[in-house]
């Protein structure tokens, strides 16, 4: 019986550049796969060896020049194929949407500068899960078609392996989910060839995947050969095995009628929404200070003529790029790759940090002839919109203070007194010298504000309120947070007189879990075994340190800005300090959170539980939102959490944690996890050696970050993006003695529409790169201010625009500009 079938045989050879090793040794890995596989493609009629990431062709440039130049031969005789087109194969549900839009950027400009080519199918066959923003950025990216390999059709719901996947704006891009695996191993290349001829495919193709990966290796003779005998075999019997690329199979299919697929290609290994918190929370820095940098220097040399050096922002991409890997990001490398990409981000920020730091003083301006004692802050709104927001600033009083006075100090903006506080100071020095001001100010659009501390002698610090109540209860504008001194957490915070939460919020809970970090072979964490709980007075004295006990819950900040509460708890042999901040002006509740973490095989969630019981969770996604899982299965989302009734929202934004889960009104938030570096479940086999110590994963002091507020259900959605923007990208302050003058003219640079955010504005080589994008579910339209322009912009949405300014023109332009070819 004749099968009619075109199997189309993509060889290629998979290689992680950081997991169970270093990038070093994929490096050497690479040389030789490479050598191997192009020696082959010269021996082999009609075989064609694919390979993506540009990464790996950087350094075949640099350690093998002469095998660069040939694999650029065989590039132009066909026989060696460009894949993918990406600077590497990401995280792709953690990373944000300009990060992944520069991840195509950096590869196909390099594809095309270095052997003129452009792929037309992306590749992610290794990345765990994919986010619906991707259909968005591959189309705009030139893309016609997407190569994924995880998760499996059950686990995702695909309608089958060929699909038009729909994304969050609407538009589509037909996929091929290979969830059979890239690989096939030395010397089985005819097992999976006989797996694909028995597939039914779409319209007779088939698409397989074939090569030894799972570390380099790609073909081997033994492989060829077979392939060689198969093809004369299998083509009497109506079977035709075609050396191939992704792009002649996606050609192949294109008059076909695809299901359309609405949801997200996951979820896929959950555990990798939290293993490596560390790793999540530097990312997460890393690229906001690279933003938010590039926008301060772009405006810096624009309002004052200054030169950025782009070529450390540059840099600090690449590295911020690279460690989006998806063995990296994800956290399933091993303790070494982990140690290496903390150093190589926290690199990055020190580079970012002095670029930043060299832009701010270029924006700041002394309006006022300060009298002595006077300090100068400088606050600074990096957003198009103007900020209300909670600013600390750290100085130096010039004299020590020795006769046990204490210096307090008013804040002036624009003449008039705005609130502010003295809190702890970062050192330790019992001299009345170094000062904290936290103020609470409005910042216009992209201004860099003058205010000035006055200071005012007290005879003594203020003593702060004492709480001998079975309560805090700390109010605010139409809001009220009362903490329970017995429990230590959050029995009631209500705005307007509506509960938000249930008694006992803010509940660390210890979970089940073991020591695969990837999470291989569940889907959600639900087990509760128990609970962080108050901590005795003596307990609490020896967690901090003290020869003393004191109250384990307590009030040790409090002023107009904000009140600060402190709790302290004991799990078995670990502890956490939250730290509860209520502001009174805005009702926001920021948490910080501490845990010294010594309980390996166990998860830490936060619980917020809700009255509402019917309600919907929401999360931010890549250039887009999306309503949560809501039956306890865990969930990804990027910087902000919305959990509504048909009336009412409360939205949760963080710095860095992306996993959580939401059932019956209760949203636990996903902290941290121990299991071992690289565990990983192979049948019923014993995964770690039982007669040893082993390092697990985020055992140790981390600390958590997130800021709680409430509101009507459409305005918590609607302004949820631009709450996370501002709450990441953060304004800042700093003291500075500067010249005088007028201030910058920051505000030239505006969004009237707060649901418009500008993702990036940074320097070409022919002038500025702007992207907008509509964070709605609606079109929006809105008066976009750029210097002396000003524009009328209509996205639709969840779409990303982007824009070209040079020499006072300010126009519209493709997303991506490839360089010009050899």
């Amino acid at each position: 019986m004749r099968d009619n079938k075109t199997l189309y045989l993509v060889c290629n050879a998979h290689l992680d550049l950081v997991w169970q090793w270093e990038w070093h040794e994929s490096l050497a890995e690479a040389l030789s796969t490479f050598r191997i596989a192009a020696a082959f493609c010269e021996t082999y009629d009609g075989f064609i060896f694919n390979h993506n990431e540009a990464k790996l062709y950087q350094w075949i440039e640099e350690y093998d020049p002469p095998l660069f130049q040939k694999i650029q031969d065989l590039v132009q005789k066909g026989k060696w194929h460009i894949m993918g087109g990406w600077y590497l194969q990401p995280d792709c549900v953690m990373s944000s949407g300009e990060s992944i839009f520069r991840q195509m950027e950096k590869g196909l400009n390099y594809f095309r500068e270095k052997f003129g080519c452009r792929p037309r199918t992306a590749i992610n066959v290794d990345s765990f899960g994919h986010d619906r923003g991707l259909v968005q950025l591959l189309l705009k990216s030139g893309y016609t078609s997407y190569l994924v390999g995880r998760p499996s059709l059950e686990v995702c719901k695909a309608p089958g392996p060929d699909f038009l996947w729909e994304g969050y704006d609407g538009t589509c891009i037909p996929v091929h989910l290979a969830a059979e695996g890239y690989n096939s191993g030395l010397g089985k290349v005819r097992r999976k060839l006989e797996y694909y001829r028995r597939q039914e495919g779409t319209d007779n193709s088939v698409l397989a995947l074939w090569g030894i990966g799972n570390h380099g290796g790609g073909p081997s003779k033994e492989d060829l050969d077979e392939i060689s005998l198969l093809q004369k075999e299998w083509e009497k019997e109506g079977v035709q095995l075609i050396h191939s690329t992704p792009e002649m199979y996606f050609d192949s299919i294109s008059g076909s009628e695809l299901p359309l697929f609405d949801r997200e290609i996951g979820p896929s290994m959950p555990g990798c929404y939290t293993s490596q918190v560390r790793i999540k929370q530097t990312h997460c820095l890393l690229e906001n200070m690279l933003y938010q940098t590039e926008k301060l220097l772009a405006a810096a040399e624009i309002f004052t003529g200054m030169e950025g050096d782009w070529e450390s922002l540059k840099q600090a991409e690449e590295i911020l790029l690279f460690n989006e890997f998806h063995d990296i990001l994800p956290g399933t490398s091993v303790q070494r790759a982990e140690d290496a990409a903390l150093r190589e981000m926290g690199g990055a920020i020190s580079l970012l940090e002095k670029e930043k730091t060299r832009a701010f003083m270029h924006l700041c301006r002394q309006t006022e002839k300060l009298e002595p004692g006077v300090i100068p802050i400088f606050a600074c709104n990096p957003h198009p919109w103007p900020v209300k927001a909670v600013l600390e600033c750290e100085f130096q009083l010039q004299d020590q203070g020795w006769d046990y006075t204490y210096t307090d100090f008013e804040v002036r903006y624009q003449g008039e007194v705005i609130p502010s506080q003295l809190e702890k100071e970062g050192s330790s020095i019992p001299l009345d010298w170094r000062k904290r001001l936290v103020f609470m100010a409005d910042i216009p659009p992209f201004a860099t504000a003058a205010l000035y501390a006055y200071p005012k002698v007290l005879t003594g610090k203020p003593e702060l309120p004492q709480t001998i109540e079975s309560e805090i209860r700390l109010e605010g504008s139409g809001g009220e947070l009362i903490i329970d001194k017995k429990s230590g957490l959050i029995s009631s915070y209500r705005i307007d007189g509506i509960s938000l939460f249930c008694p006992g919020a803010a509940r660390l809970v210890v979970i089940a879990d073991n020591e695969d970090p990837w999470g291989m072979t569940v889907n959600s964490f639900p087990e509760i075994i128990g609970e962080f709980t108050p901590a005795s007075p003596e307990q609490a004295g020896k967690i901090c340190g003290l020869d003393k006990a004191i109250d384990p819950v307590h009030i040790i900040e409090h002023g107009p800005v904000r009140t600060v509460v402190e709790a302290i708890f004991l799990y078995k042999r670990s502890a956490a300090i939250v730290h509860y901040k209520f502001q009174p002006i805005t009702n926001k509740l920021d948490l910080e959170i501490h845990l010294q973490w010594n309980e390996p095989n166990h998860m830490v969630k936060l619980s917020l539980p809700t009255p509402w019981k019917n309600a919907e969770c929401w999360g931010q996604k890549m250039l887009g939102r999306a309503r949560l899982y809501e039956n306890g299965t865990e969930n990804v989302s990027q910087k902000w959490i919305s959990v509504c009734n048909d009336k009412l929202g409360l939205t949760i934004l963080n710095r860095g944690s992306y996993g959580s889960s939401f059932e019956n009104g209760e949203l636990r938030l996903t902290l941290l996890r121990s299991p071992a570096y690289t565990a990983h479940p192979i049948d019923d086999r014993i995964i770690l050696p039982q007669d040893r110590f082993l390092s697990r994963i985020d055992i140790g002091e981390r600390s958590f970050l997130f800021s709680i507020y409430g509101g009507e259900r459409e305005c918590q959605l609607n302004t949820a993006d631009k709450e996370a923007a501002v709450y990441n990208e953060a304004p800042f302050a700093r003291s500075y003695f500067t010249n005088a003058g007028k201030p910058t003219a920051g505000g030239n640079i505006k969004i009237d529409e707060e649901q418009i955010q500008l993702l990036c504005l940074k320097r070409t080589d022919a002038g500025y790169l702007i992207h907008l994008y509509n964070s709605s579910s609606q079109p929006r339209k809105t008066r976009f201010t750029f210097i002396e322009r000003e524009i009328m912009v209509e996205l639709d949405p969840f779409e990303l625009k982007a824009f070209h300014y040079s020499q006072g023109i300010l126009e519209p332009c493709g997303l991506i500009t490839l360089q010009d070819t050899l």
